[in-house]
């Protein structure tokens, strides 16, 4: 804070009074600087007053503006957390309620107005339940999809239909992976269950297989691979290859010696040959930091192997693109015959007319007018159908043909266990005698013993290599045509096809053989063939908390003792569920204030270093103050002081 130095020597008046003015200006700012952060208490008012403390404050105040969002994001969070929690606490009372009533309509002594007592209790705990299914929090659904705005539950007569998604909304509350903010109606309630878990289509290569789904959807990584006949190498770019295709093009471009190389496809692999069909060397390696060779199982870098080289087990994986032709490793699928869909009393026929590939099968199912979604699991390469309807049973089956069975999504078929018929509750087998008696129309009796039996397959195989079974007028056994179940086939004779149980066993009702409520069941002429087609032996429930209610509901009023001690066991499995999922909200919760207290206490952290970068010492400012206002008076003295000089003051 010096003045300037007052020339001795001989300068012009202008220059003096240019010198001075500087002098009287610079204290002035310095001055107006001074109140400046006496004002804001900041040190730090622009970038030019201290770029690098500048250049830290707005790295710390990104910070902090950051540390404040995730704030307001946690605040946010918590308000979603509690509404979700109000909502599963609802259910939860609602279904204890609901445990209680099927308590008390399992005992045989209560009157049918108590029953209907009951039924009308059980209706307004499916209506609590509905209600918090349907309950929203700032316009999002809490168990329908976060982005639907609209009722995920609607009664359709006696039925609960489910028309929410599954879409789940997330936040950032803290460093790692972002929080969910609301629950599906699956986990919740069990809404939208899987009905039938397909199994694995198993696609073959073809050219346009993406080599990010080979090996099972592990990939196969593009880079550069090395080739020589044994003299010099050839290196091969394949890193902007997207297909297996493009692989087996590029590689049948390479010449090796005046040899020209070609590689072709095999159902699930790649083959490396000469073209002309002899022997040779063939060496195969990666290129440096390149691993395709070896992923694509075409290594051969020492030339060992001769040729051709032939890698394996690529294995593509099923995506929504895969074509039905590459299914079935390759042999494809006939899908002419289409499936049915049977739901409650409702037949729905899918036809896959013009189907190219998956999504082509996928959307024909979606769009069929039946009450299910189909979808595509790629891990594991199989259709998935998930209900909607809530109340009924639930059957895919064949429409003529074995399309259903092809794509994996048959829901009753031979692989079906004896001990899930009956909904899980198996067969009752006389330990006396025969469980199954099946009469042909010629009058010779077949008796089974199904002690031993497992599958509806080794029901089948008992059938039909049955001692007495064995001639021309023999009985023919196989699943349904239309549907599923059983059909029994035999040339007509004086009397009817018929099927008994005895009195203990139920393995002719639960084979769907023969109707509920009857021992008894007899065929009709259908054509040349005395015929009896069974009903479906394996339904499936829909699933979840509403389907368990309704049923119930259906169980008390009528009297079902057994089917109430079944829904008793999945009224427990929902209830579970239901209190399996509130406690992870509250898990939720915990991390979340946890998270929110860290966060905040980040912020304390910022705040206080931003503070020392641009924050003002007012000690340190009002001493300066003091002496720019000394340095002021000084530079205003000298000014008059010159002012008043003349020719004289410097001769």
């Amino acid at each position: 804070m010096a003045l300037l130095p007052i020339s001795a020597t001989r300068t012009s008046t202008p220059l003096s009074n240019q010198r001075l003015l500087f002098q009287l200006n610079n204290d002035q700012l310095a001055i107006q600087r001074q109140y400046d952060q006496l004002s804001t208490g900041q040190r730090v008012l622009s970038l030019s007053d201290d770029p690098a403390a500048a250049n830290r404050a707005i790295t710390l105040h990104r910070s902090i503006d950051n540390s404040n969002q995730l704030v307001r994001n946690a605040t946010s969070t918590r308000s979603f957390y509690q509404a979700a929690d109000d909502s599963l606490a609802q259910i939860d009372n609602a279904l204890i309620e609901a445990r209680g009533a099927a308590v008390l309509g399992a005992q045989n002594v209560i009157s049918d107005d108590e029953r209907a007592a009951l039924g009308a209790t059980l209706q307004q705990t499916i209506d609590r339940v509905v209600a918090a299914g349907n309950s929203m929090f700032r316009d999002h659904q809490q168990l329908g999809g976060f982005l639907n705005s609209a009722s995920s539950f609607n009664y359709d007569q006696k039925d609960i239909v489910f028309s929410g998604k599954s879409a789940i909304g997330r936040t950032e509350i803290g460093a790692g992976t972002p929080a969910e903010i609301n629950l599906t109606a699956n986990a919740a309630l069990g809404a939208n269950a899987v009905i039938v878990d397909g199994t694995s289509l198993d696609a073959a290569l073809d050219a346009d297989s993406r080599l990010v789904d080979l090996r099972q959807g592990r990939g196969v990584v593009p880079g550069e691979i090395r080739l020589s006949g044994g003299g010099n190498w050839v290196d091969l770019d394949l890193s902007n290859a997207a297909t297996i295709g493009d692989v087996v093009e590029l590689i049948s471009t390479i010449k090796l010696d005046d040899r020209p190389v070609v590689a072709s496809l095999t159902n699930d692999g790649i083959r490396i040959e000469y073209q002309d069909g002899l022997g040779g060397t063939l060496a195969i390696a990666d290129g440096v930091g390149s691993t395709m060779a070896a992923e694509l199982a075409i290594s051969n870098p020492t030339g060992v192997q001769a040729p051709p080289i032939i890698g394996d087990r690529l294995s593509p994986r099923v995506t929504s693109a895969t074509k039905i032709s590459d299914l079935a490793n390759g042999a494809g699928l006939d899908l002419s015959d289409g499936i049915q869909i049977i739901q409650g009393d409702k037949t729905f026929t899918v036809n896959f007319d013009g189907a190219e590939d998956l999504s082509d099968v996928l959307i024909a199912i979606n769009r069929s007018g039946a009450d299910v979604t189909a979808e595509l699991d790629q891990a594991e390469g199989r259709i998935v159908l998930r209900s909607q309807r809530m109340g009924v049973d639930y059957s895919i089956g064949e429409n003529g043909g074995d399309t259903a069975a092809a794509l994996g999504i048959r829901s009753a078929d031979t692989t079906t266990s004896l001990a899930s018929l009956g909904r899980d509750r198996g067969l009752a087998l006389n330990p006396n005698s025969s469980d199954l008696t099946i009469i042909r129309p010629d009058g010779v009796e077949l008796e089974f013993d199904l002690e031993g039996a497992e599958t509806i397959a080794d029901v089948i195989d008992l059938i039909r290599n049955h001692p007495q079974n064995q001639d021309t007028r023999r009985v023919l056994v196989d699943l349904n045509d239309f549907g599923n179940g059983l059909q029994l086939k035999a040339p007509p004779g004086a009397g009817a096809l018929t099927v008994t149980q005895t009195a203990v066993s139920n393995a002719g009702t639960r084979l769907g053989l023969i109707p509920l409520g009857q021992n008894t069941s007899s065929g009709g002429v259908v054509g040349s063939v005395d015929t009896i087609v069974g009903e479906d032996y394996a339904t499936r429930d829909a699933g979840g908390a509403l389907d368990t209610l309704l049923r119930l509901q259906r169980a008390v009023e009528s009297g079902d003792g057994p089917e109430i001690e079944r829904l008793q066991a999945k009224l427990d499995i929902d209830l579970d569920r239901a209190s399996r999922v509130r406690g992870k909200v509250g898990v939720w919760t915990q991390n979340l204030d946890q998270l929110q207290e860290t966060t905040e206490t980040r912020v304390i952290q910022l705040r206080a270093q931003l503070s020392e970068e641009i924050d003002a010492d007012l000690t340190e400012v009002i001493s300066e103050l003091g002496q720019r206002q000394v340095s002021l008076e000084a530079s205003l003295r000298i000014i008059g002081q010159t002012a008043s000089m003349t020719v004289l003051n410097y001769l």
